[in-house]
């Protein structure tokens, strides 16, 4: 029964062979596949037919048999790397030269039997050779399974309906040589025991794969291609690994079992000493990110990870989102696909000679500013690509950069540049691994860069476009606006009209002065809302106190507001300001915090020197903004969380201290409170 099989695994080996030599329907790696199925088919062969014809004894024959199992699974071995185009001239190397080795030596080395056939009937001694051998098909075994693993894992469905029964075929073949492998293993190194029924189950299993391989090849285009990401790849290592150091572990231990007894249970002692070591391996950092490190260079080379983290980008990365949501997305994704220890993103945003922090990963987090000394943005013109400190040392102009550089821990410095203009940069740590960072990284953060600075370029000029747009909709706003103070223009001329008619009666004289004061504020809050643009802002600069702006406001407001107010005012320089405007800004959110307070709230007004800038800060403990209105809706005409108001204010400030070449900048949550900070530029 076992020759018919072996025989018909034999013509089914070969017959699949020239089927895929002739129509290589697995892509051009087609031919890797004849590196398993020739040797498979031949062990077979050898194993029905050698003895029988008498050239071989039974003990030869399935000894060669044997030999030619190395060369299959090696085949597999490839095949598997191939169809996940990773396979160098390093892997055929590397698996094919042990594998001829161990083969040559196991036909070459004669053991005498008899000694075996009476305590092990049915079994072969193949010695130390074979006892290795049976180890090296053990460790080849396990990683083709778990390369296939992954690639049915990540395939798409119809990469996975080509390839199933391919995987099935050669994961069937490959459990079997781990199945054979491992009793082998059972016995002492010195015997190496090799079963002739595990030999029959191998050939009966082949037999099998090669049915499961032509259901792929009749449903094979050859255009099926499968790219595995270091994710996968990195936890089957681990897996692998473990399972490889564990099962090392516990023969050691039935090994040194065998010679000599200190009074424990040796075997499970040096298995749990394994155990502790291994995890004490496994839980270190530098050791997972230096293995990291090692299969981007030497395996992956980074290009199915980037690929994937470049797709991340461009859906995360987007002009449309806030640039601190897109800043932050930017620094995950570096920190992610680096491995890096510290990474920042900085961008020109308020100052133009100067970098903002959006967005920041890693321990320099907290010790990092707000924001970098001027001399950067104009370094940073000179630089195209990803810099590191090595590679500033003999630039000229770079001493801000180096100082930006290493204030931030920065390995490399990645300029954020978009049509010859400097929009930011990305500072990125050292990586975890220790290893300076290879050229495909770089040119990685180049691409990244660039798409980046784009999309920041771009969502400056969307913000520009559409403050060209408000300004559009506040002027057709005016022309309503001009229609209501007709109207109130007309409710005042038909008390004039009535007047001389009812101007001695009570009720008429109370309602009429009623109307004239009701429509004279309502026209004197929207003259002030227009009066603002109806001319060139901060027209009338001169030297002024800003302390003393402050107090003249708060003075001049309601009573009521006093109560609330504290002040905490430094001793400031005079700072060429436009006093009327700026008067109305401190104004407007006065008020503005007067109504968010309770009747017991509070109202701080600060004053602060802030070396090259002035900033004044109003805080007030009311009723907050929600995050989703300061982040689109809080300088946007007519948008306003107030009952009665217009949405205009704020606006206002806005252009006022723009116009001032200065900032306006707003922190505020729900409930807690709102501070509003005026940035001014000093003399």
């Amino acid at each position: 029964m076992m020759v018919w099989i072996e025989g018909a695994a034999l013509g089914a080996g070969l017959v699949l062979a020239l089927l895929i030599a002739i129509f290589p329907r697995f892509g051009p790696g087609s031919w890797r596949l004849l590196l398993f199925l020739l040797p498979g088919a031949l062990s077979a062969g050898v194993q029905a037919f050698a003895s029988e014809s008498g050239g071989l004894s039974a003990q030869d024959s399935l000894r060669l048999a044997f030999a030619l199992v190395l060369l299959a699974a090696a085949g597999g071995y490839l095949s598997a790397f191939r169809m996940s185009q990773q396979s160098k001239r390093l892997y055929t190397i590397s698996i094919f030269v042990p594998a001829i080795l161990l083969a040559v030596l196991l036909g070459l080395v004669n053991l005498p039997y008899a000694q075996y056939e009476e305590a092990f009937a049915g079994h072969i001694a193949l010695g130390a050779t074979g006892y290795v051998s049976a180890f090296f098909l053990l460790v080849v075994s396990i990683i083709t399974l778990a390369k296939l693993e992954q690639m049915l894992r990540r395939a798409n469905e119809t990469v996975r309906w080509e390839l199933k029964f391919l995987f099935l075929g050669l994961g069937a073949y490959v459990a079997a040589i781990i199945y054979l492998s491992s009793q082998v293993l059972l016995y002492s190194p010195r015997s190496g025991l090799l079963s002739s029924g595990a030999m029959g189950l191998l050939q009966l299993m082949f037999l099998v794969s090669c049915g499961l391989i032509s259901i792929s090849w009749k449903r094979g285009s050859g255009r099926a291609r499968i790219a595995v990401s270091h994710g996968a790849i990195y936890s089957s290592i681990t897996l692998l690994s473990v399972g490889v150091y564990l099962i090392a572990s516990s023969l050691i231990a039935r090994w040194a079992s065998q010679y000599g007894n200190v009074g424990l249970p040796i075997e499970a002692l040096i298995f749990l000493l394994s155990a502790v070591a291994l995890a004490s391996v496994l839980l270190g950092t530098a050791f997972r990110h230096r293995t990291r490190s090692w299969i981007r260079r030497n395996i992956f080379a980074g290009r199915y990870d980037y690929r994937q983290f470049w797709l991340e980008a461009t859906e995360r990365v987007r002009s449309i989102d806030p640039p601190d949501v897109t800043a932050a997305a930017l620094a995950d994704i570096v920190h992610r696909a680096l491995g890096a220890i510290d990474v920042s993103v900085w961008v020109r945003r308020w100052n133009p000679n100067r970098l903002q922090l959006l967005s920041s990963m890693g321990p320099a987090t907290e010790i990092l500013g707000k924001e970098e000394a001027p001399g950067v943005v104009e370094e940073l013109l000179n630089i195209s690509e990803p810099v590191s400190t090595d590679d500033l040392d003999n630039a000229k102009d770079a001493s801000a950069i180096k100082s930006f550089m290493n204030d931030t821990q920065a390995s490399l410095l990645v300029p954020l540049l978009s049509s010859n203009r400097v929009v930011g940069a990305i500072c990125v740590g050292m990586d975890r691994s220790g290893h300076p960072y290879d050229t495909e990284a770089r040119e990685f953060l180049r691409a990244l860069a660039g798409h980046a600075a784009g999309e920041f370029h771009k969502s400056e000029l969307l913000a520009t476009l559409v403050e060209a747009k408000e300004a559009e909709a506040f002027r057709a706003f005016s022309t309503f606006v001009l229609h209501d103070l007709k109207n109130f223009a007309s409710t005042l001329s038909y008390i004039a009209q009535n007047a001389p008619r009812h101007q001695h009666k009570p009720e008429f004289q109370q309602d009429a002065f009623q109307s004239v004061f009701d429509t004279a504020e309502k026209m004197k809050r929207l003259c002030n809302s227009l009066r603002t643009f109806s001319g060139s802002l901060a027209g009338n600069k001169k030297p002024a106190d800003i302390n003393q702006i402050v107090r003249s406001v708060a003075d001049n407001l309601n009573a009521g507001l006093a109560e609330h107010l504290k002040f905490e005012l430094a001793e400031l320089p005079p700072v060429m300001v436009d006093s009327e405007e700026l008067g109305r800004v401190i104004q407007n959110l006065l008020l503005n915090a007067r109504e968010a307070i309770a009747e017991d709230g509070a109202i701080i007004v600060r004053t602060t020197d802030q070396g090259e800038e002035i900033e004044l800060s109003i805080e007030d403990n009311g009723k907050g903004m929600s995050a989703q209105f300061l982040t689109k809706e809080l300088f946007v005409p007519f948008h306003t969380t107030k009952s009665g108001g217009l949405g205009i204010g704020l606006f206002q400030s806005k252009k006022i201290m723009e116009a001032h070449g200065g900032a306006i900048r707003v922190e505020s949550k729900e409930g807690i409170g709102t501070t509003v900070r005026l940035m001014l530029q000093k003399s």
